[in-house]
């Protein structure tokens, strides 16, 4: 489905009891909501379950322009507002857990707890050249070849737009110059924190982010890479469960 939230027409796909708490999932850098089907089929019985395709991902459109990490925050409150659901739990991989922190930062009444996956709030200098390189390839041979680089597999989901992304993929890549961890002191609600021992981005964020948040929880989960939702979902599926039922006050599994 499509609605009008702010200045998109955003790709999302809502399921589960309308009485339910939401649970809002949000995908990294060249996926789509696709990716997030195995945590719906197992989790929208207890939860409200929303996808959604990020700017230029999917189905979403890609607006003319800059972003900023303050601009996907907004993109999501958007879809909120547009879908009329006043707050959720807000669970984002790698590039989706940068825009689940800025939500949570910028918005912080529309967060109930968050859920974060292989993700960091700052890079370093190698890992900003990457992002430049992935911009680069984005304008120049599009989603595909982004796709490509990423390792994300053709039947993850739709090829994103290559031009419209590479701003989105500039948004992350400002962790470097302003990283968003000292303004992660403020976010009190319930946090999760899971990452692979085999992420090729490392465990360093993730334990940084626990270091930050207060009250935050951290699993480094040995054997499992930057996927862990896929790689294992039901794992995933009910330890995220457990989690928003001990710390959310979410129904149980």
């Amino acid at each position: 489905m499509n609605v009008r939230a702010g200045k998109l027409d955003v790709r999302y796909e809502l399921t589960g009891d309308a009485g339910l708490p939401v649970v809002t999932f949000v995908h990294g850098l060249a996926a789509s909501l696709e990716i997030w089907s195995g945590q719906e089929e197992r989790l929208s019985d207890r939860f409200r379950v929303l996808r959604y395709d990020l700017r230029a991902h999917g189905g979403t459109t890609a607006p003319a322009g800059p972003c900023s990490r303050h601009d996907l925050a907004a993109d999501l409150v958007a879809l909120l507002d547009a879908l009329a659901i006043d707050r959720t739990a807000v669970v984002g991989h790698s590039a989706g857990g940068v825009v689940a922190q800025q939500t949570a930062v910028d918005f912080p009444s529309r967060v109930s707890a968050l859920g974060l996956v292989g993700t960091a709030s700052e890079c370093n200098d190698k890992t900003a050249a990457w992002y430049s390189r992935c911009m680069e390839i984005a304008v120049a041979e599009g989603g595909a070849a982004v796709m490509k680089l990423m390792g994300m597999k053709p039947d993850r989901g739709p090829v994103p737009d290559g031009p419209g992304m590479a701003p989105v993929i500039a948004a992350m890549r400002t962790l470097n110059e302003n990283p968003l961890t000292a303004a992660l002191r403020s976010v009190s609600v319930p946090t999760m924190i899971v990452v692979g021992e085999k992420d090729f981005l490392g465990v360093g964020g993730s334990v940084i982010l626990s270091r930050t948040i207060a009250g935050s929880e951290i699993e480094i989960v040995a054997g499992r890479g930057h996927g862990i939702y896929l790689e294992d979902p039901d794992w995933f599926a009910n330890k995220l469960g457990d989690f928003l039922k001990r710390h959310a006050g979410l129904p149980p599994a």
